[in-house]
């Protein structure tokens, strides 16, 4: 067995809480692992401490007392809220998502309408450039010429 293993099972030896086999795999790796045994002898110790404390007897009527206090105790406001606590946190991830989607939706908004934008100005450039206002008379051979017949301007002579 592995040390990571054994640490978990040593609170259970100490109460011999642990099957046959289990504390046989025990023993054997305790046997060879100086680092578990250590921490085996610790945790005896501190059993040991607890088990020989002087145990004094509570009050007449502790108990009752105590329990009829937590019966009566009216709990908070803050207390209630976190009894609800599953409406309270799905009210929160719907509020959440919402805010995401709308956060999404003003984002791509920007992005579109910067993008048109753009997209306008590009094209009245473009529109600019080609205007038959630059050109003047042209030879219908040159590539003026043929520009002005494709755009059916007709000629200008």
């Amino acid at each position: 067995m592995k040390c990571s293993q054994i640490t978990k099972m040593i609170s259970r030896y100490v109460d011999d809480d642990l099957g046959p086999e289990e504390k046989r795999l025990f023993e054997l790796h305790i046997q060879d692992c100086s680092g578990c045994r250590h921490e085996l002898e610790e945790v005896r110790a501190v059993h040991e401490l607890f088990a020989s404390a002087e145990r004094f007897p509570a009050p007449y009527g502790f108990t009752t007392r105590v329990m009829a206090n937590l019966e009566a105790k009216e709990p908070s406001w803050l207390w209630q809220l976190f009894t609800l606590r599953p409406f309270f946190l799905r009210a929160v991830e719907v509020a959440f998502a919402l805010i995401i989607m709308i956060i999404g939706v003003f984002s791509g908004n920007l992005l579109v309408a910067d993008r048109t934008s753009k997209t306008q100005a590009v094209q009245a450039t473009v529109q600019e450039s080609f205007s038959l206002d630059l050109f003047q008379a042209t030879p219908p051979d040159s590539v003026g010429g043929a520009y002005v017949r494709l755009m059916g301007a007709g000629d200008e002579r």
